[in-house]
């Protein structure tokens, strides 16, 4: 009987909820997962499909992909961020070849050469644009090249993805200042068929105090670019930092470790729990000694002669109103000083408008570039806009985002096509049910190796380090391959059951024919084992792509013993250790899975059938506690097909199992394979 698919879970596949919290919806899951398989070319082959900033977001990303892990319902989230970054900092990528477009259709030009408008370059080089970037500064990179700490940001890691960004056949002119050197007008008449703006916010805001005009008064950007190119700006020992965000902790932790005897303060409007800065940035200041001076809005900047001797403030009553919108409330009757001798404003961003001249383009009221939210484009039609000069400060990922955006809409418009809103992306897999947590195997999130902050505060060094190859590979084996897990072909279900009794997560159920919840599915693979008409497969094709692989392995087997294929079910913390090829023998291979719920009869049977002359299953009985059950199912499956080849009058020997314990020894291969080949 045919069972319509009504039967089904209906709608668009839902997208696991990293995926589509991430601005750019970067395929978390996929680059997550070939990392725990040892796979990093193509994981960050996958990472740079929609985010050309690899290297950078393994740095300094906010991750809402990890706010949004369906683990943290576990035992923490994964450390998503962390495992990019090893991945993109990994030796063997330093040089990873790149194909650039064909570079057959009209030249473009991009101003700024930020995340944002490296990104538009890159995307329309990839479509077969001609993109050239023109660039203010001497070098490539915008506000991340110029601005962020080498502590939070090492210049080698964004000279990295900047650089392979330009090798897609981008064209870089720095030094350009589009405006005073070259106007928009002339570009298009040089032959340009669209100029995209994508200038970031460059210059800070000050706040009109009095006193705001003295000397020792400077705005957060300034301050930055002056410490990042090794220039003194600022020269007191009280310094006072006015900002409650990002780049407020950048500048009071700079200004600590510009020389010793400093003391730092930050002030801003909102309580701790309300400050916009990541919460890690929050704590790592407190550490290092910076003082945190919560809920108070600055009055004016006390002065003595030309010397600054303090801050006047007031109290904050409220920050946001009742629909959570900014609209600060003060107290002037509680107003106090507090001593400094140089202030800093990091309060917020501005566009320097100095490339709309001559351009006949004007700037709003809010300082920002009008322009149309779903065309991208200005007043002008081939004129475009990207990043901050259209949109409220953002990360890098979100200026990735925007610009894959706006290349997008300029494809359109170069194309003749009418330009189209962009399409919503899927829903999100709902969050990991109580009862669902509770089974999953507990495997806590790495701890990562920090200097301490006594030490760190002195110099400009990175303090955290990146993780090991064995700790990548046991963080990215903890995710829960959300919405990868098993599916069903209605046509091929006979209500048997087997999933249902068998899963550890109670996902099956028959409505008709079974149905596996999303939500519960942790891609464990016991029911595809279990079904007997193979009415299951795996979304994640782990299964398939095992069996598809097999002969290939078996025909490269050497040497003049048995040719024997191991099949090592080790946990997340030995999976490392396992795909180590030290000592491998030449006529054994090794296959390694992070469950036993990966490997079933069928494929031990067609192991043989490629031509092994044994198998043998290496067992950790640790492993059966990532999915409950899964290796007491592999234990029988073996057991009975000993006994059928036993039947047959053929060697049982032939597919043996040995249980043996973890740390690692279940990963010594020769160890194991040299009685198996003997047995066989």
């Amino acid at each position: 009987m045919t069972y319509h698919q009504q039967n089904l879970p209906a709608g668009p596949e839902p997208w696991p909820p990293c995926r589509r919290a991430c601005p750019v919806h970067a395929d978390v899951r996929t680059y997550v997962n070939l990392t725990g398989q040892g796979r990093y070319a193509e994981a960050l082959a996958v990472i740079r499909r929609r985010l050309p900033y690899a290297a950078v977001c393994g740095r300094i990303c906010h991750h809402p992909c990890e706010a949004n892990c369906r683990r943290r319902e576990v035992d923490g989230a994964v450390a998503i961020r962390e495992v990019k970054r090893f991945v993109a900092e990994h030796p063997a990528h330093a040089d990873v070849s790149v194909q650039p477009g064909a570079g057959d259709r009209q030249r473009v030009a991009v101003i700024g050469s930020g995340p944002a408008g490296l990104t538009v370059a890159l995307e329309l080089a990839r479509r077969g644009y001609r993109p050239t970037v023109f660039e203010k500064e001497p070098r490539a990179g915008g506000i991340p090249a110029v601005a962020i700490p080498d502590y939070r940001l090492p210049k080698e890691a964004l000279q990295r993805d900047v650089d392979w960004i330009l090798r897609h056949g981008i064209e870089l002119q720095s030094g350009v200042q589009v405006g005073p050197d070259v106007t928009i007008k002339e570009l298009h008449r040089q032959g340009f068929a669209a100029v995209i703006i994508a200038v970031g916010l460059s210059t800070s805001r000050l706040l009109p105090l009095p006193g705001a005009d003295n000397p020792d008064v400077h705005g957060a950007l300034a301050f930055l670019r002056a410490a990042a190119a090794g220039k003194r700006l600022v020269t007191g020992r009280e310094i006072l930092v006015i900002g409650g965000g990002n780049v407020a902790c950048d500048t009071a932790r700079t200004a600590l470790r510009l020389g010793p005897d400093r003391r730092v303060k930050m002030l801003c409007l909102e309580s701790e729990d309300e400050m916009p800065a990541l919460p890690e940035e929050i704590k790592e200041a407190r550490e290092e000694g910076i003082e945190l001076i919560t809920r108070r809005g600055p009055l004016a900047v006390e002065t003595t002669g030309d010397r600054i001797t303090g801050l006047r403030h007031r109290r904050v009553s409220r920050v946001f109103d009742d629909q959570g919108r900014f609209a600060p409330e003060f107290d002037d009757r509680e107003q106090q000083t507090t001593t400094c001798d140089t202030v800093i404003f990091a309060i917020g961003q501005a566009v320097e408008p100095d490339f709309i001249k001559g351009s006949g383009l004007k700037m709003d009221q809010r300082g920002r570039l009008p322009c149309d939210p779903v065309t991208r484009q200005t007043e002008v039609a081939w004129i475009f806009a990207a990043g901050e000069a259209i949109s409220p400060p953002g990360s890098v990922v979100e200026a990735c985002a925007h610009g894959r955006r706006t290349a997008e809409t300029v494809d359109q418009y170069l194309r003749g096509m009418a330009i189209t809103p962009p399409i919503e992306p899927p829903p999100a897999i709902e969050r990991l049910e109580t009862a669902t947590a509770k089974q999953v195997y507990p495997l806590p999130r790495v701890e990562m190796t920090t200097r301490e902050a006594a030490l760190r505060k002195e110099d400009f060094a990175p303090y955290v380090a990146t993780l090991s190859e064995e700790q990548a590979v046991i963080e990215a084996q903890r995710c829960l391959e959300c919405g990868n897990g098993a599916r069903v072909t209605a046509d091929r279900c006979v209500k048997c059951l087997n999933c249902v009794r068998l899963c550890p997560y109670q996902a099956p159920r028959i409505n008709q024919v079974a149905v596996i919840s999303r939500e519960r599915c942790l891609a464990c693979g016991i029911c595809y084992g279990a079904c007997p008409t193979g009415a299951i497969h795996l979304a994640s094709g782990t299964p398939e792509q095992l069996a598809a692989a097999i002969p290939d392995l078996v025909a490269q087997l050497k040497g003049d013993g048995p040719k024997i294929v191991a099949y090592i079910c080790a946990r997340p913390t030995d999976i490392a250790s396992c795909r180590e090829l030290a000592d491998e023998p030449a006529n054994c291979a090794r296959v390694c899975l992070t469950s036993p719920g990966q490997l079933d009869d069928r494929q031990l049977l067609r192991t043989l059938e490629a031509g092994a002359d044994g198998v043998l299953v290496v067992l950790d009985p640790e492993s059966e506690e990532r999915h409950q059950g899964s290796g007491r199912r592999l234990r029988r499956q073996v057991a009975r097909l000993r006994q059928d080849l036993m039947a047959l009058g053929l060697n049982p020997e032939k597919i043996q199992l040995q249980e043996q314990a973890g740390n690692g020894e279940a990963t010594k291969l020769p160890q194991q394979c040299r009685p198996a080949a003997e047995k066989t």
